[in-house]
């Protein structure tokens, strides 16, 4: 049960707006509607809500009326109402008083016993519970209405606009006989022809007396009663109305603070208004506009009495009108550009890119071209027949060429775009690439989903994905393998030592036949080779996971060079190879890590002095570059076959000459390529035939 509530709340809220909204434009359109009539019936308005019966304009109406019927009678004016008029007077029974006497006649027409007073005091006197008299002494009127005398000659009185009026203009106070003449005629119009002809009431006495509570007559239908019930009818009615209108006010502020409730019935709504074009909504909007000025423009000549025909004729349009103006501002308002680019046009284009996607890309690019030339061909010539036929038929045809020639320049202005946006993306494009060839492999292409490229850059970026993970893998698996080299070389050195330390003990016993010491002194050559080979494998491990310690300092390369050459003087001389060093007389200064490049050229030139060929020479130059660059050359010729790449004697665990097994580890130039990076240089190889080069570069500081 509460699941069920909790689902129809939205629309109960949402049915609560729509109720209340209506209340409110009918309230409105009715005020409007009635504005004018309203003003001209102001003080009879306002005696209803006073409950003040006795100053409308119906009650003074009646009251002229029956002082008609007692003229006429009481001067034997017309047969008629010696039978119905005193019946017309009774049927009030006690809510009225009247007597009327002609002294002329004796004649006199009454349902009181006295006269009240007329003929001792000249005015009557209200008995108990009456608070209303109308009387007219043989000369003029007067009348009173709870205790307060009434200007019956006054213009705004409202009896100068009833029956009273020939009598009042024929019987006008002294001295006032053609005052307001002009609105005396113009009340005249007012008057029915039948009032026309008046008896002459001179000297006659005539008064009518109401009671101040008005009862219902059991015995006859009472007019004054009957007003009464109006009245109160109309009290009841105009409260209900307000009622109304207070609901509606309550039920649509209860709407806007539940809007969030609401919204979900919105949100429907503007789903399907979404779904429909919006040159369809642009048509059907400019006919309820038309709809719309009509029913301003006839507005001033409605009237109210068919309550029917206004509410089919100028109710219910108005409120098609605002909801439907409503939908469209939430529908503009929840869907955006897409209310605009919602329409048959882009539905077109639409199409026409699925069946432009299925072509390839340089295909659909010549046709879109070509579809664009035929497109605009065919609207020039229906442009320039609506033109002819403008001029033929007197500019009949004159708005559809103007159409035509609209939709041309706008198929036009979006080949334009969707041209410029294509060149954008293009360069993003190439950008992107250039941006991969870089080694950004982080940075995505972002493109429209609707560009055309959209594919290729997802591709691309597809692409940047692959390469990014298989550089990663590849990090990570040359992490784990230096990781486990540096942990295996760790323990490794603690055995080693004790063996180290055994051996040289043994090397140092007297008495050992001489094949022992032959087996001692070998163990002693391994074991060092095997130390050299685990502190090569740990310092290399250190250079590429970056864990190494650099202090750089601002060092002479050239001085480095002298001083490494004059350590190995005695190897170089023993070498029998010639050295021919070319170093610069300047000093050339740059910012690196003395101790380990001094590790490098060590081991560069050791390596030259090992593996170069007998009685060749080494060259050694150091030059300054225009970009302010410092190269050093090391080469020799080699004493072996070099068949490996340029690349691959970089590479760890790898010799030049690979027959040897006895002497080094394979990474003396993975080390030192390693320390050259570390310290801010590079290095790279070149081998042509037997000629082995060594180029390190470093920048001048």
């Amino acid at each position: 049960m509460d699941t069920k509530l909790k689902k129809s709340r939205p629309f109960l809220i949402w049915l609560c707006f729509f109720i209340g909204m209506n209340i409110i434009i009918s309230a409105a359109v009715l005020g409007i509607t009635s504005a004018e009539e309203i003003y001209e019936n102001f003080s009879e308005i306002r005696a209803v809500l006073k409950h003040d019966l006795k100053d409308t304009y119906r009650f003074k109406s009646l009251i002229s009326n029956w002082f008609d019927i007692l003229s006429r009678y009481v001067n034997d004016d017309f047969e008629l109402y010696n039978t119905s008029g005193e019946y017309i007077l009774n049927r009030e029974g006690e809510n009225l008083i009247y007597y009327a006497i002609n002294p002329k006649t004796g004649k006199i027409l009454t349902n009181s016993r006295t006269d009240h007073g007329i003929s001792e005091k000249g005015r009557p006197t209200l008995p108990e519970g009456y608070d209303y008299y109308f009387y007219y002494n043989g000369e003029k009127f007067t009348a009173e209405k709870d205790g307060k005398p009434v200007d019956v000659y006054r213009n705004d009185s409202g009896y100068k606009i009833s029956a009273l009026y020939e009598y009042i203009s024929k019987n006008p106070p002294q001295g006032t006989a053609s005052e307001n003449e002009a609105v005396l005629k113009q009340a005249a119009g007012l008057i029915d022809d039948a009032s026309a002809g008046i008896p002459d009431i001179k000297g006659c006495k005539i008064f009518l007396m109401v009671k101040e509570n008005i009862t219902e007559n059991p015995y006859a239908n009472s007019a004054l009663y009957n007003l009464k019930r109006a009245d109160e009818l109309v009290m009841v009615l105009m409260i209900g109305i307000l009622l109304v209108f207070l609901t509606g006010v309550f039920l649509v502020v209860l709407s806007i603070v539940k809007k969030n409730v609401r919204r979900e019935i919105d949100k429907t709504l503007v789903r399907i208004s979404g779904a429909v074009w919006f040159d369809v909504k642009v048509f059907i909007s400019l006919l309820i506009l038309i709809l719309l000025l009509e029913i301003m423009r006839d507005w001033v000549f409605n009237d109210l009495a068919d309550l029917a025909h206004f509410l089919f004729t100028r109710l219910f349009p108005l409120l098609l009108c605002f909801w439907w103006f409503y939908l469209m501002l939430e529908d503009l308002i929840a869907n955006k550009r897409r209310f605009f680019s919602n329409n048959s046009i882009n539905l077109l284009i639409r199409f026409y890119r699925s069946f432009e996607g299925k072509k390839p890309f340089q295909k659909a690019m010549l046709f879109r071209t070509y579809a664009l030339i035929a497109a605009e061909m065919v609207l020039f010539f229906l442009a320039a027949v609506c033109f002819f036929g403008a001029f033929v038929e007197d500019g009949m045809y004159l708005l559809p060429a103007l159409i035509i020639i609209a939709i041309g320049v706008y198929l036009a202005y979006r080949y334009l775009r969707r041209y410029s946006g294509l060149i954008g993306d293009i360069g993003k494009v190439l950008d992107h690439i250039e941006a991969i060839k870089n080694g950004d492999m982080e940075t995505k292409l972002i493109l429209d989903p609707d560009a055309d490229l959209y594919p290729a850059a997802a591709n691309l970026n597809e692409i940047q994905e692959g390469v990014s993970r298989a550089a990663e893998e590849k990090i990570k698996s040359e992490r784990m393998k230096v990781e486990l080299i540096t942990n295996v070389s760790h323990d490794l050195k603690t055995p080693l030592t004790s063996i180290i330390s055994y051996v040289d003990l043994l090397s140092r016993e007297e008495g050992f036949p001489d094949h022992v010491r032959d087996y001692v002194k070998i163990l002693m050559q391994k074991s060092d080779r095997l130390k050299t080979l685990i502190q090569d494998i740990f310092d290399l491990s250190k250079a590429t996971s970056g864990d190494m310690e650099i202090e750089k300092e601002r060092l002479d390369l050239g001085k480095l060079i002298r001083q490494i050459l004059a350590d190995l003087d005695e190897q170089i001389s023993q070498s029998g190879l010639l050295f021919r060093v070319n170093l610069p007389d300047e000093p050339v200064y740059i910012i690196s890590d003395g101790k380990k490049l001094y590790r490098v050229f060590l081991n560069l030139i050791g390596n030259a002095l090992k593996y170069s060929l007998a009685g060749t020479r080494v060259y050694v130059n150091l030059e300054v570059r225009g970009d302010k660059k410092a190269l050093v050359v090391i080469k020799n010729i080699a004493n072996y076959e070099m068949d490996f790449k340029e690349d691959e004697i970089l590479e760890r665990f790898v010799r030049g000459d690979k027959s040897r097994t006895t002497e080094g580890s394979g990474l003396g130039l993975a080390i030192a390529r390693s320390f050259v990076q570390a310290c801010g240089g590079s290095m790279g190889i070149k081998v042509d035939g037997d000629l082995f080069k060594v180029e390190l570069e470093f920048n001048i500081e």
